[in-house]
C-alpha cells in the first residue's frame, strides 16, 4: 500500500469543508426560528387564557366592590345610622348563560305486509348545541345573559346601631335591598 495515497485520501477540502460548516450553521439557525415560533404561539395562547381569567376576576371583584359602596352610601343616608362598614357575602361567582341550538325531529312509519300485518316505527332525535359565535381570532359561546352573584349574607357596623329602631330598620333596609331573609343580615354597633 502506498501511504502516500491514504494521506491524500484523508485530506479534507478545506473549501468544502467552509461550505459544509456554513450549511449546519444556517441549518441550525433555522431549527432555533421554528422552535421559537412554535414556543412563542403557545407562550401567546397561555397568556391570552391568563388574560381572560384576570378579567373575569377583575370583573367579579368591581361587582362586589361597587355593591358594597352601593350599600355604604345608602345606608349612611338613612337617618341615626351614621358612619358604616359593610361586608357582603356572596353564593357564588358571576354566570353566563349561553345561547343553545336545539334541535328536535319526529317521524312515524306505518308498515302493512302482504298478511295483513301491521307494524308501526316511532324515531325521535333530540339535539342540542351551544352557539357559537367569532370574536377576532377566538371562536366563544354567545351569551345571552349573564347572572351576577347572589347576595346571601350581609354584615353592616354602624354607628347608631345601638338603638334598636334603627338596627331594625338597616336590617329590614338591607333584606328588602337584595331579597334576603331578615335572618342573613346581620347588624351590629360600631365601636366608639
Amino acid at each position: 500500500m502506498d501511504i502516500k495515497k491514504l494521506l491524500d485520501m484523508v485530506k479534507f477540502d478545506k473549501k468544502k469543508m467552509n461550505w459544509n460548516y456554513l450549511i449546519i450553521l444556517l441549518l441550525l439557525v433555522l431549527c432555533y426560528i421554528v422552535m421559537d415560533f412554535f414556543n412563542t404561539s403557545k407562550n401567546v395562547k397561555a397568556n391570552a387564557v391568563k388574560e381572560e381569567e384576570t378579567k373575569v376576576v377583575n370583573a367579579l371583584l368591581n361587582y362586589e366592590q361597587n355593591q358594597k359602596n352601593d350599600l355604604k352610601y345608602i345606608l349612611t343616608q338613612m337617618d341615626g345610622v351614621g358612619r358604616v362598614d359593610v361586608m357582603l357575602y356572596f353564593q357564588s361567582g358571576e354566570e353566563q348563560v349561553p345561547a343553545i341550538d336545539i334541535t328536535k325531529s319526529a317521524n312515524i312509519t306505518e308498515e302493512t305486509d302482504n298478511e295483513g300485518g301491521k307494524r308501526v316505527n316511532n324515531q325521535n332525535n333530540d339535539g342540542s348545541k351551544v352557539v357559537m359565535t367569532n370574536s377576532g381570532m377566538k371562536n366563544e359561546p354567545f351569551v345571552l345573559k349573564v347572572n351576577k352573584p347572589k347576595i346571601t349574607g350581609v354584615v353592616v357596623i354602624a354607628e347608631g346601631a345601638g338603638d334598636e329602631i334603627i338596627k331594625f330598620n338597616i336590617c329590614k333596609a338591607v333584606s328588602k335591598l337584595y331579597d334576603i331573609e331578615l335572618e342573613k343580615v346581620y347588624v351590629y354597633p360600631m365601636k366608639k
